[in-house]
């Protein structure tokens, strides 16, 4: 006997919960398309400042409570001795710091990181715990787990959805984003950049300089994962770079993104 699918339109009770999760959804505030996207954006420099303030404050390790006190009880005279620093040139320097104070570089990545953590634990609330008649967690598998993320929270945070969902069927998976939104403007000033450099060259510090915008959607993936019920020492997210398909290939930055995402325990997810 073939199995009968529930359908949304015959249950008025699935159709008042999607009626007021519409509701929901329509009533939650709104922001301009452009802030929101500048707002993401400067996270990266932010992170970068911040991380860099707390470097310069003699006999603390960064990160400690008391450090960010010192912080926080800086008179306004001292925080204007620095003077402005835009964001342009707090990028460049952080992708110096690769090479120049590893520990720093590596200190504002996990910065970076933590944001998305909070960000996407906070959005997967929003989308779980809302009522929402589409989504069902309680038999839901890994796969379906990384569709939510590819569709559901992708389409909130970034305005579209990913381009492509690969898996091995061994509990490894790629979420591949062609058009990753934060990085598709980006590109280095012709003026700052030796004449003597050739295109492979440019190419790579390109690639260099971009490197800290992936660390917010990293974060915001394991973020997905903890909010779900999968620790965070327990799941390995890394983003590469790679080749857009030809039709793909447009105005915008060269190479595309592919978020390789595992979980290292075959366990249940813990709820």
């Amino acid at each position: 006997m073939p199995h009968q699918h529930n359908n949304p339109a015959q249950n008025p009770e699935a159709v008042e919960r999607q009626r007021q999760y519409e509701l929901f959804q329509e009533s939650l505030p709104k922001v301009n398309k452009l802030v929101y996207q500048m707002l993401l954006n400067e996270i990266i420099p932010l992170s970068s400042h911040v991380e860099n303030q707390l470097q310069t404050i003699p006999g603390e390790e960064s990160g400690n409570d008391s450090t960010t006190d010192q912080l926080k009880d800086m008179s306004l005279e001292e925080k204007s001795t620095s003077g402005p620093t835009f964001s342009d040139e707090l990028i460049s320097k952080l992708s110096q710091l690769a090479d120049e104070d590893e520990n720093e570089y590596n200190n504002t990545l996990k910065r970076i990181r933590d944001i998305g953590i909070k960000l996407g634990t906070k959005l997967t609330n929003l989308l779980v715990f809302t009522n929402n008649v589409n989504l069902n967690f309680k038999e839901m598998d890994l796969l379906l787990v990384m569709k939510f993320i590819c569709r559901d929270v992708w389409k909130q945070i970034f305005g579209k959805q990913m381009d492509n969902l690969k898996t091995n069927h061994r509990g490894t998976f790629y979420l591949i984003d062609y058009d990753y939104g934060l990085i598709q403007d980006f590109c280095i000033e012709t003026n700052t950049i030796p004449s003597q450099l050739n295109e492979d060259i440019i190419a790579s510090k390109e690639l260099k300089l971009v490197e800290p915008f992936l660390e917010l959607p990293v974060g915001i993936i394991k973020g997905v994962l903890l909010s779900l019920g999968y620790p965070l020492d327990e799941v390995i997210c890394l983003a590469t770079f790679i080749d857009k398909p030809r039709e793909k290939i447009r105005n915008g930055f060269p190479k595309g993104i592919s978020f390789h995402v595992q979980i290292t325990k075959s366990t249940q997810p813990k709820q």
